[in-house]
């Protein structure tokens, strides 16, 4: 067809103005693209539509790329610039292949050239269709539909268009590797042709079934049959009323989705972000989109802070030209009518617990199976529940195990998991969280709660959403258990449960964990948050709050903590200027200048934000509480320390670097300190600054980052040395008494630092290194290496909180 035809140059007026496209470029960081404008470019799109191409026009202008209705020229000949894989006739389909072998043969004949090839699919919508159908002519995306058809497109779904520019391709490249003839034109052809194809299923996901269908597909699999045949035995009813039993059950589990909905969510929630927050963050989004474009069933693994992280992340892998995934919520969400809404946009509801209730967890564990075999994407948070603290929590390893049980199923499309990290520069669950830490019941989620909030969404800051880095599920599993396919059953049978299924999943959960925490933001309110909760009565001045932020900023840029770590652009005083909008300190000024400071409540709250990030600063924190101990000290010395602390530090906040790899760690953090003057020296003697100093100060900012845990240690080994053997409950109890008094005494406000379930994790890790022996008892006792590590770790706390914690601790015994 002509690409610049009369018929071409009357339509697209008219479609500008009834059309809106989205446009979405893989590897889209501003060098690649400067590169691709200054290439020699051809595109290859799908079918011959010219609405299509009136959009590819309007979006190379946009992206400065050459427009696709001008021919490129070659050694003064002219080729098409556009090849279209999907043409109507037969005829047509070949000048595609035609096209290919012409530029091959240009290539052959001048080494020099390299032209890109940029893949670009358009798509009207995103409906996937019904299965059984030929797909909703009116608003539905076809291939090469009549011009009767694609005028109904344009008018219902022109809003809607996106555009995916995917990776390019150099045929310079192709014809050095592969040569120019007709076979290797003919194979780019076909290559593109699956190309669109996948990328067509990762935009719409496959074709969706009937609810009820599903519903009665999976009453009747073996697996069900033999669970109904169990319930009506056990519990003495017919087998039609378990079977009723069963169909209840399944009715409020699954799922209905939407994509009507999910697009007048787009809408909706497109206003909502940009009234309520300055930007959303993203990154990793090349990761999904690869992942989806090769077939994978992705998993998507967040960690859980608000309510909010179920639209959002929805939102933004939609945004991502991704269809969104089907997402494991609370049943306590199911409320009218927030639970009919949450279900058509792909949520399928969860009970807390289930345990006991065999015909529930089957028919629970068949329904994921069946999404996972249909090649929906599917979401869960790992932790269960919203985090109270700002941690993250243990990982509730049951829909973990029910993952790697559907590739035990014989699951043919690679599954892998994708961690994500959602933050917030304002959480508005945050005031709700620190009541129930403080013992006030959960309340119960209903409409007028959500109205509630709905008044409060406003002047939320930034958000933040990092993909981080996928595990592929079968790679993991050939790793950890190389004879995991000897237990995979036919698809229709029931799941097995080997004896290394349970082992393998707490391994994997933890990777899962580790991941999420390498994927970290650190953002202007949490970076803020600890720099004022580590001064004394939570204040600084101006000049001192942008001077740490900066000294936190070059700590992390400089020594990143991982690849995947969101840090800032802007500086320390960028930083500040950017979330003194949000209102959340108080700021005073005098004379001498402006001082920032936390009142009590907001301090309390502001630990939330503190959390989020604490594992990117405690082993700099260590290393600077190290210092400032010792006064003089060598690598070698430090890294003996932390390499004993290090286990405890890596089990509490899933810290992903190992402890053969701390000498490498600490070395380079010590000599980016140097870098900033917070020491002086080299590897055999570092120094720290004059006490009068101004870098002094900020290296003991920097030191309390890490004081709350050093402290929490020393409770718990100093409680182990001075009593008699205790029993596990009794030393996490004690040792929760013991916080909760220096935290009183000391004005500690951390609602996690006399949390029972991280003393549980320190305990349990001390255990796990031999710290603790059990005696025939039973009972906990210390190990001879306690004493050392507790005299090592005693020397880096405030003399008056070690002087509290050792009085305490014989106040508590001698009662």
């Amino acid at each position: 067809m002509s690409q610049s035809g009369w018929f071409y140059r009357i339509i697209r007026h008219p479609i500008r103005w009834l059309t809106r496209f989205e446009t979405i470029v893989d590897n889209a960081d501003e060098q690649a693209l400067s590169e691709l404008r200054q290439a020699q470019v051809v595109y290859v799109m799908r079918s011959t539509s010219n609405a299509d191409l009136s959009i590819v026009q309007r979006a190379a202008k946009r992206l400065q790329l050459p427009d696709p209705t001008q021919p490129l020229l070659i050694g003064g000949k002219k080729h098409d610039r556009v090849m279209f894989v999907e043409e109507a006739t037969v005829d047509g389909s070949q000048r595609a292949i035609r096209a290919f072998e012409q530029l091959l043969q240009a290539h052959k004949n001048d080494t020099e050239l390299d032209v890109r090839v940029v893949p670009i699919g358009v798509f009207w919508g995103r409906t996937a269709g019904q299965k059984g159908r030929a797909g909703n002519a009116m608003v539905g995306d076809l291939d090469n539909p009549g011009h009767w058809r694609k005028f109904w497109l344009i008018m219902l779904s022109g809003r809607q268009v996106l555009v995916r520019l995917s990776r390019t391709v150099s045929l310079q490249s192709m014809a050095r590797q592969h040569g120019s003839d007709h076979s290797l034109a003919q194979k780019l052809a076909r290559v593109a042709r699956v190309h669109f194809a996948r990328l067509r299923y990762a935009v719409a996901g496959p074709k969706l079934d009937d609810r009820n269908a599903v519903m009665s597909s999976l009453l009747d699999t073996p697996a069900m049959q033999a669970a109904i045949a169990d319930e009506a035995r056990v519990k003495k009813i017919t087998p039609a009323a378990a079977r009723e039993r069963a169909h209840s059950y399944l009715d409020e589990i699954a799922a209905n989705y939407s994509e009507t909905l999910i697009r007048v969510l787009d809408r909706f929630m497109t206003w909502m972000w940009s009234r309520i927050y300055n930007g959303i963050e993203v990154k990793g989004g090349d990761r999904i989109r690869e992942l989806a474009q090769r077939g994978h069933e992705v998993v998507y693994m967040p960690c859980h802070r608000s309510h909010m992280d179920y639209l959002l992340l929805s939102y933004v892998i939609y945004k991502e030209g991704l269809v969104p995934p089907h997402i494991a919520a609370g049943v306590n969400l199911n409320f009218f009518p927030v639970g009919s809404l949450f279900r058509r946009g792909g949520a399928f509801f969860i009970r807390r617990s289930f345990r006991g209730n065999k015909l529930y967890s089957t028919l629970f564990r068949e329904y994921l199976c069946w999404l996972f075999q249909q090649g929906y994407p599917v979401e869960f948070f790992t932790e269960g529940g919203r985090s109270r603290t700002g941690r993250l929590l243990a990982p509730k390893t049951g829909m973990v195990a029910m993952t790697v049980q559907g590739m035990l199923r014989g699951q043919q499309r690679p599954v892998t998991i994708v961690p994500v990290y959602l933050g917030y520069e304002h959480v508005m669950e945050v005031g709700t969280y620190l009541k129930e830490l403080k013992g006030k019941s959960k309340e119960k989620e209903s409409m007028f709660q959500v109205l509630g909030s709905i008044r409060k969404l406003r002047n939320f800051g930034y958000g933040y959403v990092t993909f981080g880095k996928p595990i592929n599920l079968g790679q993991y599993l050939d790793q950890a258990q190389p004879d995991w396919r000897d237990d995979v059953t036919l698809g229709a049978q029931e799941p097995t449960r080997p004896r290394w299924l349970t082992p393998t999943v707490n391994r994997l959960a933890e990777s899962i964990m580790r991941n999420i925490n390498d994927a970290a933001a650190a953002n202007a309110m949490n970076l803020t948050a600890t720099a004022l909760l580590s001064a004394d009565h939570h204040a600084l001045t101006e000049d001192e709050l942008v001077a740490q932020l900066d000294v936190y900023l070059g700590v992390l840029r400089e020594v990143p903590y991982s690849m995947d770590c969101h840090v800032p652009d802007n500086d320390g005083r960028g930083l500040w200027q950017q979330l003194s909008k949000l209102d959340k300190f108080n700021v005073s000024e005098d004379s001498m200048g402006k001082v920032i400071r936390l009142d009590n409540p907001n301090a309390i709250a502001m630990t939330y934000y503190r959390n989020n990030i604490v594992h990117l600063l405690v082993v700099p924190g260590m290393l600077a509480s190290y210092a400032l101990a010792k006064g003089r000290f060598s690598e070698a010395e430090a890294v003996d320390l932390l390499q004993r602390i290090y286990p405890m530090l890596q089990a509490e906040l899933f810290l992903s670097h190992e402890a053969d790899g701390l000498h490498l760690w600490l070395a380079a953090l010590c000599e980016e300190f140097a870098r900033q003057q917070l020491l002086q020296g080299n590897s055999q003697q570092w120094q720290v600054p004059a006490r009068d100093s101004k870098r002094y100060f900020q290296l003991e900012l920097l030191a309390r980052s890490a004081s709350e845990t050093l402290q929490r240690y020393a409770i718990v080994l100093e409680l182990l040395q001075q009593s008699k053997p205790l029993s596990r409950n009794e030393l996490e109890q004690h040792s929760t008494t013991l916080a909760e008094r220096l935290s009183a005494m000391h004005g500690i406000n951390a609602p996690e630092f006399f949390d029972k379930k991280v003393m549980s994790t320190f305990i349990a890790s001390l255990k796990q290194e031999l710290l603790i022996e059990l005696d025939e008892e039973g009972g906990m006792q210390p190990s001879a290496g306690v004493a050392k590590l507790s005299d090592d770790i005693d020397k880096l706390i405030d003399p008056a909180v070690l002087q509290t914690i050792r009085q305490s601790v014989k106040s508590l015994l001698a009662q």
